[in-house]
């Protein structure tokens, strides 16, 4: 088994490390009744055993790229020592995604459970963007479910130091092209550093970007959707470029510019984030949404006829010094006018059975622990994330919102999402 990191992988580790706080997934099951403890130990132990079981080794020379590594610390299941009043479970769910995870070493994950007063239970997952994408979570989670044991072996875990050493001297001197590229790119992201505007970077007690979790029943979407001529992932780009539009989140043009991740995993793949994407633009919505169906599927298209290559400035990036990792991740996820639509598709029913019976419910978006603050996340451009699936009988959309003066609070989240979705006679059902 390959033990080095993907370029993609490897840039997203030091990324993420450089500027503090991980970029993770958070999975949230709820429940009208008591959690199995004894079927969620062994859900916790094939997570352990498998998908999940992996950690990151920083490289001796980083030119070489970082390594994974078997020998990860995990931690333990989280159990809430009293119950939670379900008044508190918004809060619950926001303290589990501030919980600290180490791409580097471990624990990359963490898994935790609550009692809530009226009898009910919740359970939340939290993973490092780095170790697994999306659609790697649903994978690992499944395969847990199934109690199915894929352990890694790497044998750069049983390198002394002298052998790793030159075993990264030997990947380090295969890059001599992208490092002379990347002296050019250094210069520049120095440059870069110097210049930038100084940020007041320290934590703003209680602040949490803006998140929403609404459930519309299936049927009434993909209806909505085939009424209007488009796809049930047509529609929530629809309703994503509304609330954007409605924000005023787009570009000097007025449109909305629409980026959308897209899955090139396949069979026996072990990267973390096997993730392409496509761009287009969205101006006016129309009630006939056949003309963005037929763009997405050209975007589409076209992704998968260019191939998996990514582009060519991870090979570069990896060849720079760690201390210049925080700016290019600064630069990267700086935007004011960009708009991301995640659609993880139809999942398998068997993701809501993690301790031996189905949750009522179930929850996942994404988590960017290091926006702190108002004037973190300003200084980025602020933000618009929304991920969708199909789980049961229901769809689900998670957004996360910040774009002052218009989205800056969940109340104005909440109203900008629920006009939106009535305008295509869409109603949320309760969890």
């Amino acid at each position: 088994m390959l033990y080095r990191l993907d370029d993609v992988d490897c840039v997203s580790a030091r990324g993420h490390a450089a500027i503090g706080g991980a970029m993770a997934i958070q999975a949230v099951w709820l429940y009208d009744r008591a959690v199995d403890m004894a079927g969620l130990a062994e859900f916790h132990a094939a997570l352990r055993d498998g998908k999940l079981g992996r950690a990151v080794a920083a490289a001796v020379i980083p030119a070489a790229g970082d390594r994974w590594t078997a020998r990860a610390e995990i931690a333990p299941v989280e159990v809430a020592p009293a119950a939670i009043a379900r008044g508190e479970l918004e809060e619950w769910i926001a303290e589990q995604a501030r919980a600290e995870l180490r791409t580097y070493g471990g624990p990359a994950w963490r898994l935790a459970v609550a009692r809530l007063d009226d009898g009910g239970s919740v359970v939340s997952l939290l993973v490092s963007h780095t170790i697994v994408d999306g659609r790697g979570l649903c994978d690992a989670v499944l395969a847990a479910v199934a109690r199915e044991r894929t352990e890694f072996h790497y044998r750069s875990d049983e390198f002394g130091a002298t052998r790793r050493l030159f075993a990264d001297l030997a990947a380090a001197a295969k890059r001599v092209g992208p490092a002379l590229t990347a002296v050019v790119l250094g210069a520049r992201l120095a440059a870069a550093r110097r210049a930038q505007p100084a940020i007041d970077a320290a934590p703003e007690p209680g602040f949490r970007v803006p998140t929403l979790d609404v459930k519309v029943p299936a049927r009434l979407w993909r209806a909505a959707a085939a009424a209007r001529g488009g796809t049930a992932t047509t529609l929530a780009v629809a309703v994503m470029a509304e609330i954007a539009a409605a924000a005023g989140r787009v570009d000097d043009q007025g449109t909305v510019r629409m980026m959308m991740p897209v899955s090139t995993r396949v069979e026996d793949d072990h990267r973390a984030n096997a993730l392409g994407s496509i761009e287009f633009e969205v101006g006016d919505v129309p009630d006939d949404l056949a003309p963005l169906r037929a763009l997405m599927k050209e975007k589409l298209s076209a992704a998968a006829a260019a191939g998996q290559a990514p582009p060519p400035v991870f090979p570069v990036a990896v060849a720079l010094p760690r201390g210049l990792y925080g700016v290019l991740a600064r630069q990267a996820a700086t935007d004011s006018t960009r708009t991301v639509c995640s659609n993880l598709g139809e999942l398998d029913p068997r993701m809501v059975d993690i301790d031996g019976s189905a949750a009522t419910s179930l929850r996942i978006g994404l988590i960017n622990q290091s926006l702190t603050s108002r004037a973190v996340v300003a200084g980025r451009g602020g933000t618009l994330y929304g991920l969708f699936f199909e789980c049961g009988d229901r769809i689900s959309l998670q957004i996360n919102a910040f774009h002052p003066p218009a989205l800056e609070n969940l109340e104005q989240l909440t109203e900008a999402v629920h006009r939106v979705l009535a305008r295509y006679q869409l109603t949320v059902t309760s969890e």
